[in-house]
């Protein structure tokens, strides 16, 4: 997208300042009430050092959406489901759990539900093409057992995030876990 001179510390002062209030106001507003020119002010940046950088706000976002994905990808590749349930499992969570702020509003809050479903889709698309189906399973079959995989990650975070992660998160990945290896048998 452009140049970002590592070596200039004035660049990466205002992209970090950049990026720093874009989060502020992810986590404060739905991103469709966010504009440039209150982005600028919270800043205290000139519009023209904002499109520098970015040519829309659009960019800036997309720029975080491939960054959780790639990142999560990357964690988990060549994992694949049902094998790896247990690890892709517990390693979606961390994952999440050390993202920040901006990533549990993006996951969490109805307000973000378009980028939230970007994100998912991005990551459940590289599972789903690693994976295999066992024999006997029609491709329609398949695909609700992801969904339905898909949904207890997703949902159980969700909702340890609004809960205010009260319980430690090694018990939720156990939790989790126990959902989808066990099919929720408890000891």
């Amino acid at each position: 997208m452009f140049d970002r001179n590592a070596g200039d510390l004035r660049v990466q002062k205002t992209l970090d300042n950049i990026h720093s209030t874009f989060e502020e106001l992810m986590v404060e507003m739905p991103f469709e009430s966010i504009t440039v020119t209150a982005l600028c002010a919270r800043a205290r940046i000139n519009k023209k050092t904002f499109y520098r950088y970015y040519p829309t706000l659009n960019d800036l976002l997309d720029e975080y959406e491939d960054r959780y994905a790639r990142e999560y990808i990357e964690l988990t590749s060549g994992m694949r489901y049902p094998e790896d349930l247990e690890q892709v499992t517990g390693d979606f969570l961390r994952f999440s759990a050390a993202q920040g702020p901006m990533y549990d509003a993006i996951l969490c809050n109805e307000k973000h539900g378009r980028i939230f479903a970007k994100i998912a889709k991005g990551m459940e698309s590289e599972r789903y093409a690693n994976s295999v189906p066992p024999e006997g399973w029609t491709a329609e079959e398949w695909h609700l057992y992801m969904v339905g995989v898909t949904a207890v990650q997703w949902q159980t975070y969700r909702k340890w995030v609004k809960d205010g992660k009260v319980v430690p998160l090694e018990r939720l990945v156990e939790i989790a876990c126990t959902i989808l290896v066990k099919g929720g048998l408890l000891k």
